[in-house]
């Protein structure tokens, strides 16, 4: 399995900003977390180590896939990606000149088109999310090998906050009624799905009434059939913003997309390097 992960970031530091990629105070937090998305995904799936106690020897193993390259996609010089810590961890720094940089996404769309040849899993992320599952691609597989390529398994993000309701929050729960039906609709599908497990009841998935996750991660039938669609690259920003367009909605309007439901949200998931979700006052709460 050749994996290649396209990581959209964007820094550029101003004074009293409330977003997380432009809060100069945040310049190091944001340093950071992009350091530990990177070496999660490394860590995860790449090369590991044995410690022989015997032979007081360190072994290597194989990784989880047989390859995995990580691109960084950057505005230019608007970035806090460390020249010799992408040495270090094998990253291509790719840059793009996009005029609002809220469109660098779909940058990573054409540069996961031109690799389409190479790769046999194409990952989109935003630069604060983090796996730990080195099952993760294997668990993408399986959904694929029960329910066909035409249906996309997302998985939940959630965040880890001793402060929130919940040491772990899932941070992506149902929008309003209608807010994705214009997309959903062109695409009828199962309500529900099943994956039986041994040993357990199924994993259920449930066609997502918020899909979006920062993250999609498509086979090359999927990939393939995404770019031969009227509306690959077509730009659309319509979903919530550039950020949730490029990150959904371009995937949306291709195929019907499911996460893991209630108790199995954790099927597969990655973690928000951030807590502003789950720390937000509600009404009521």
């Amino acid at each position: 399995m050749r994996v290649l992960l396209a990581l959209v970031h964007y820094f550029k530091g101003e004074a009293e900003s409330r977003h997380s990629s432009t809060d100069e105070r945040r310049r190091d937090q944001r340093a950071a977390v992009l350091r530990r998305a990177i070496e999660s995904w490394r860590g995860a799936l790449g090369a590991t180590t044995t410690l022989t106690i015997e032979t007081k020897r360190f072994e290597r193993l194989r990784g989880a896939v047989d390859s995995l390259d990580i691109v960084v996609v950057t505005n230019g010089t608007d970035h806090l990606l460390d020249e010799a810590f992408a040495k270090a961890r094998g990253v291509r720094h790719v840059t793009a000149q996009v005029d609002n940089p809220r469109m660098l996404g779909f940058a990573a769309h054409r540069l996961l088109a031109e690799a389409r040849l190479r790769y046999d899993l194409f990952c989109y992320s935003e630069d604060d999310l983090r796996i730990a599952d080195p099952g993760f691609v294997d668990r993408l597989r399986a959904f694929q090998d029960a329910f066909g390529w035409k249906r996309l398994l997302m998985p939940n993000r959630f965040e880890w906050n001793p402060a929130g309701p919940t040491l772990k929050t899932w941070i992506d729960g149902d929008l309003r009624p209608g807010a994705t039906e214009t997309w959903r609709d062109p695409l009828p599908d199962e309500e529900f799905l099943h994956l039986p497990m041994p040993g357990r009841a199924p994993v259920v998935f449930r066609r997502a009434m918020n899909p979006h996750a920062g993250f999609f991660a498509l086979s090359a039938a999927q990939l393939a059939h995404w770019m031969r669609q009227p509306h690959f690259l077509d730009l659309d920003c319509s979903f919530i913003s550039p950020l949730e367009s490029a990150a959904t909605l371009a995937v949306m309007k291709t195929f019907p997309i499911y996460k893991a439901y209630g108790p199995d949200a954790g099927f597969l998931e990655v973690e928000h390097l951030d807590n502003r979700f789950s720390s937000m006052k509600l009404p009521g709460a």
